[in-house]
């Protein structure tokens, strides 16, 4: 480029043209140097992709074999399927993100659906189901106490269950230890009045030590089993009677059905113990259809779609009946199921037939006081309360709340919807 010539200036304006030109020179070299700066920087960073690349191929192969070596081509590639990542997780990562699950989302959820009453356990049992089938285990029910503060029946539950599992492991070793089967009734018996009995004030040295070790034991092993601090104060709380008949059920017992005294040192004799049966664990018969006839009978009900209702159910328990037979308890919750459908489609009279029917089979096959048996009392005492048999529903309603009392105590949640429906029948008597 040719530039114009600069007069007037003299010797200044050839200054000022070496300046310029020494000024542009050394910008070109800068953006020479800058465009070979940029290109080695391009090919490092694609080097070094290559190289993360190769790296994160690597790891990926190595997993993939450890996860070969750990479960089943099928499992792994149903895993790879599943498009969640967790194939390229190492074991020891997956053990990680599923205990911060289990701590931080699984229990808190657990609590919150125990505070909105979706779930609304009952006893130890109907706690061990809602647990189990959350896949958590009974080991928790130490933080279960300490996260429902706010539920004083949910935390009254927790403690009784800690607190019969920790009996349980009491009566065992002395069952176990007996040597003379003659002898089995009366050493059971003396164990239940040892962890049941309430001793004298004036009582011996002896027996007040025997109580001090065993609350030291039960303190020591639910700070152990579940990491839950007891207090002995504790104990002026607990229901002997819900405690008693968890260790029934657990241990297999079988006691002559009276008033025990439980204020008194030694409420339990010999006679008392009537047998002993087997506890195991099976796996319950079941219909996947029944299952999902029942289901699509729920939903339809909360649609407002009463004619489907009646008709999923129906085929439900037909379904059922021949799977199962027609004495057992999912059969029973069809006949449930299909009475509330029917109540709100008005046919009260096959409402209450079905009920009792439901009834029946708990009754027979779970037991007189099993939370499900109970429900039916209580469902089939509003049903007969609806056809102006009131006398008849007292009578059904009261039976529940005798056994609501005997398992969770005045204080829960299902306890007080009862009352409600006693003063609710009461009141229609006339008994104001």
């Amino acid at each position: 480029k040719v530039e114009p010539p600069v007069k007037g200036l003299g010797r200044q304006g050839g200054l000022l043209k070496e300046i310029k030109k020494k000024i542009d020179e050394k910008q070109n070299r800068n953006e020479q140097g800058k465009e070979v700066s940029t290109l080695n920087g391009l090919e490092i960073n694609k080097k070094s992709d290559v190289i993360n690349q190769k790296e994160r191929e690597k790891q990926e192969a190595e997993k993939e074999l450890i996860w070969r070596k750990l479960v089943s081509e099928g499992a792994y590639q149903r895993l790879k399927e599943s498009e969640t990542g967790l194939h390229l997780k190492s074991p020891e990562e997956l053990i990680d993100m599923a205990h911060k699950y289990y701590g931080e989302t699984a229990i808190p959820k657990l609590v919150s659906d125990f505070g909105s009453l979706e779930l609304s356990p009952v006893d130890g049992r109907t706690l061990t189901d809602f647990m189990h089938t959350r896949g958590l285990q009974m080991c928790s029910l130490g933080h279960v106490v300490e996260l429902a503060d706010k539920l004083p029946h949910v935390q009254s539950l927790c403690i009784h269950e800690m607190v019969v599992r920790a009996y349980k492991h009491i009566l065992q070793t002395v069952i176990a230890a007996v040597g003379d089967f003659d002898s089995l009734a009366g050493a059971v018996a003396a164990c239940l009045n040892v962890l049941l009995g309430t001793p004298s004030v004036d009582a011996d040295a002896e027996t007040q030590s025997l109580d001090s070790l065993k609350w030291n034991w039960v303190e020591t092993f639910l700070l152990k089993r579940f990491g839950w601090k007891w207090s002995v104060e504790s104990c002026q709380d607990l229901l002997k009677y819900a405690i008693l008949r968890g260790l029934c059920h657990k241990v297999g017992l079988e006691l002559v059905p009276r008033d025990y005294e439980m204020d008194t040192a030694a409420p339990f004799r010999k006679f008392d113990i009537v047998s002993m049966v087997p506890v195991y664990k099976h796996v319950a018969c079941s219909s996947a259809d029944g299952r999902t006839l029942l289901e699509s009978s729920k939903t339809s009900l909360d649609k407002g779609k009463l004619e489907d209702a009646v008709n999923f159910g129906t085929k439900a328990l037909s379904k059922l009946i021949a799977v199962c037979g027609p004495y057992h308890r999912m059969t029973a919750g069809a006949y449930s199921l299909l009475a509330v459908v029917l109540y709100h489609t008005g046919d009260f009279n096959q409402v209450t037939i079905y009920q009792q029917k439901a009834l029946d089979i708990n009754e027979r096959e779970l037991g007189l006081d099993h939370p499900d048996t109970m429900k039916s009392y209580g469902d089939l005492a509003v049903f007969y309360y609806r056809l102006q048999h009131t006398e008849l529903a007292l009578k059904y309603v009261n039976r529940a709340l005798y056994l609501l009392h005997l398992t969770c105590g005045p204080s829960h949640p299902n306890t007080a919807a009862t009352y409600i429906n006693v003063a609710m029948m009461e009141e229609g008597l006339g008994n104001v």
